[in-house]
């Protein structure tokens, strides 16, 4: 019996979300696929905390290549329902700045908040979600070959023959690559760039907990937010780095009891120690009592992960019948939780262009020169963002003033989304989808008469204020106070969520904020701009309440659940969280 199998028309390297959720959509719709990987599920993997452009995308792939199970990963409630009852809640984002052996100053706080009428956000359990959507692909027609690590990779004129451990062969009229730093493509095409270009620089410690204390339970305590630090994604900031708390066990009816945590690092200023990771993490709580008092009851669950230097990059992501996308592509930092909003991203791009190209039977590297342009871009545009983020944490002020210009962004990018998804629900036109495959967000370039030139200015002009800092050459007040001042002045700004106002803590927009933002909408900024806000939030509502959009009954129930006595019985008895 010959060892050379069946041929498929795409061979996937990598079972995660984003292999899965590719293989997923391309076998919905006719093609031949088969998903490889090194491993089984379940998986630990990091990138658990969803942002709303992540979850908007989401919705928008279930759309537009018929995989309906994919919308249930765009909310929390969708998970819940439908996946796994692992999965924490993600109401905000929360932001703490410390100074080393001093109480945290609840002065310095800042709170995004993830507005209600939106959606509500996912703290994936990842083992479950991920072997989920396997699943899911394989009900949709991919084959699936685990524990099967990919020895070689050849490329002919004909197609790609992928040799497994044990000698079997695979023959494919494309292969992705959607696996990670160890990409069997990177390696053997030499793709990988030495030294990386990108500019951030950071290490990982991390693990999942248990028993690790809600932050509202220590330090200065406080009711100002809107949630509870616990319902969202805390990031502990300090000089040279910053720590994720993502618990899965905050809401009512929680069932998981783990916290997944971790610390990024700036090797050049904080060096990788001579001692084990443990041991690590205890020196640094100990300089940080209002983090060390989330732990004193807390302990480690699995096998600490500790790493070198996780920036890379690929000076190629498309060639001749391949292509690398995800994090086979390139790497820069959990900050933000922007790796699986570029993973959406790319893949929504890929697989039309996969699916043409199958029909055409013409795989011509020309076909997919717009993923080159649309992930290195991607990539880019990320290490710009973290790399001044961290030079923000060295200062309280300019972090305060950073945040703001975040904020903005992510503001303007989720409108963007919402308008594209509803005008392509009501039309079904491809051709309605376009601002997302040529996105603002892209790339550092600034387009001719583009209506996100002044977005884009006020980017180019922080990141070069930023840069003055690192350099030296300005002083990180002053440059908050530019920022401000520039933020201020803006008619790309909306008012209503206090971005121009360096003493607000929390942004967030109630019902009625959120018409003083339309009122903005039709008066103040550029006419581009004007509309996208307008028609981001209204045509989006009007699809909130629509049939088979949101997990609307599940919502009430998570909503009942918190309330003290009517909701005792939709609650998980506590042995059953154990």
């Amino acid at each position: 019996m010959s060892n050379r199998e069946t041929e498929y028309d795409v061979a996937v390297v990598g079972s995660g979300l984003a292999g899965s959720i590719l293989s997923a959509c391309l076998a919905r719709n006719g093609a031949k696929v088969v998903l490889i990987d090194a491993g089984s599920h379940p998986k630990f993997t990091i990138g658990e905390s969803t942002i709303p452009f992540t979850s908007m995308m989401m919705r928008l792939m279930a759309e537009r290549y018929g995989v309906p199970e994919i919308k249930h990963l765009a909310t929390f409630e969708g998970v819940y329902a439908n996946i796994t009852t692992q999965c924490g809640i993600k109401r905000n984002f929360g932001f703490a700045y410390h100074r080393e052996n001093k109480p945290q100053d609840p002065a310095e706080r800042t709170h995004f908040q993830i507005p209600k009428i939106l959606n509500t956000e996912n703290h994936y359990f990842r083992q479950d979600v991920d072997s989920w959507m396997l699943a899911v692909a394989v009900k949709y027609g991919a084959s699936v070959r685990q524990q099967q690590p990919v020895e070689d990779v050849d490329i002919d004129s004909a197609g790609v023959t992928v040799t497994l451990a044990r000698g079997t062969t695979l023959r494919a009229r494309y292969i992705v690559d959607a696996s990670g730093y160890r990409s069997v493509l990177a390696t053997k095409l030499s793709l990988r760039e030495e030294p990386t270009r990108f500019r951030h620089h950071s290490r990982t410690l991390f693990n999942h907990f248990v028993g690790v204390r809600p932050f509202d339970q220590v330090g200065q305590q406080e009711t100002r937010f809107p949630s509870r630090w616990h319902q969202g994604t805390l990031h502990h900031l300090f000089p040279g780095g910053w720590m994720w708390i993502i618990p899965f066990d905050n809401h009512a009816r929680a069932t998981n009891p783990l916290c997944s945590v971790g610390i990024q690092l700036d090797p050049r200023v904080h060096p990788k120690p001579d001692c084990p990771p443990a041991e690590e993490f205890d020196r640094f709580l100990g300089r940080y009592p209002d983090i060390a008092a989330q732990f004193t009851q807390a302990r480690p669950v699995r096998s600490w992960v500790s790493t070198e230097r996780l920036q890379y990059s690929s000076r190629q992501t498309v060639g001749y019948r391949w292509c690398l996308t995800s994090h086979a592509a390139g790497f820069i930092d959990p900050l933000f939780s922007r790796g699986m909003s570029n993973t959406m991203e790319t893949l929504h791009a890929l697989c039309h262009r996969l699916l043409d190209a199958i029909s055409d039977d013409d795989f011509s590297t020309e076909r997919f020169a717009h993923m080159q342009d649309l992930e290195q871009g991607l990539l880019d545009f990320n290490d710009e963002l973290v790399a001044n983020a961290y030079i923000a944490f060295g200062d309280w002020n300019l972090w305060n003033a950073w945040f703001r210009v975040w904020a903005l962004g992510q503001i303007i990018a989720t409108l963007e989304v919402t308008r594209v998804y509803a005008k392509f629900l009501d039309s079904r036109d491809t051709a309605a989808l376009e601002p997302l495959e040529h996105a603002w967000w892209r790339g550092k370039v600034i387009p001719d008469r583009s209506p996100y030139a002044p977005l884009l200015e006020l980017l180019r002009e922080v990141n070069e204020a930023c840069q003055a800092v690192a350099a030296g050459q300005l002083d990180a007040k002053a440059a908050a106070d530019s920022i401000n001042d520039r933020l201020a002045r803006s008619d790309v700004v909306p008012p209503v969520f206090g971005l121009d106002d360096p003493d607000r803590q929390c942004v967030d927009a109630s019902v009625l904020g959120m018409l003083s933002v339309l009122r903005w909408a039709k008066k103040v900024p550029p006419a581009e701009i004007g509309s996208l806000v307008h028609e981001g939030f209204t045509l989006f509502m009007k699809k909130r309440l629509a049939k088979g959009e949101f997990e609307l009954a599940e919502e009430f129930k998570h909503l009942v659940a918190g309330w003290p006595v009517v909701g005792r019985r939709l609650r998980v008895p506590h042995s059953a969280k154990s």
